[in-house]
């Protein structure tokens, strides 16, 4: 089942990628097999990151000798992207749950809203 493959905010992805140098066609075969399969990829390790990091799920792929980690959640049949990042250490671990988990909170907070005003909101696509 093909899931409508998301971000939040809008230029996670590929704004935020000038971290990496040459994994980028990498991530986008993530990218698109996560929208392809969602949760239940047999190619990638994605995991479920529980009630502490806010139900985030967390896919890890390997690239170019870097380890990328793709945060994000399942909303019915659309897949929302937080952070795109490479593992690193601890402390910067902890700060890349910290953004995605806030980021997690702004659209749920957005989709409350909406929810009450009968409107949809506009979570921008990933191309």
């Amino acid at each position: 089942m093909p899931y409508d493959l998301c971000q939040w905010p809008d230029g996670v992805y590929p704004g935020e990628l000038g971290q990496f140098q040459s994994p980028l066609a990498d991530i986008d075969m993530a990218l698109q097999t996560l929208k392809a399969d969602g949760t239940r990829t047999e190619i990638y390790s994605v995991k479920n990151l529980g009630k502490l990091k806010e139900y985030l799920w967390q896919l890890n792929l390997r690239s170019d000798g870097q380890q990328i980690r793709i945060l994000f959640a399942p909303y019915n049949k659309m897949i929302v992207v937080f952070l795109i990042h490479k593992k690193s250490s601890p402390e910067e671990q902890q700060r890349a749950y910290k953004l995605a988990m806030k980021r997690k909170r702004q659209l749920d907070n957005e989709m409350k809203s909406q929810t009450k005003e009968q409107s949809n909101v506009s979570v921008p696509r990933i191309p």
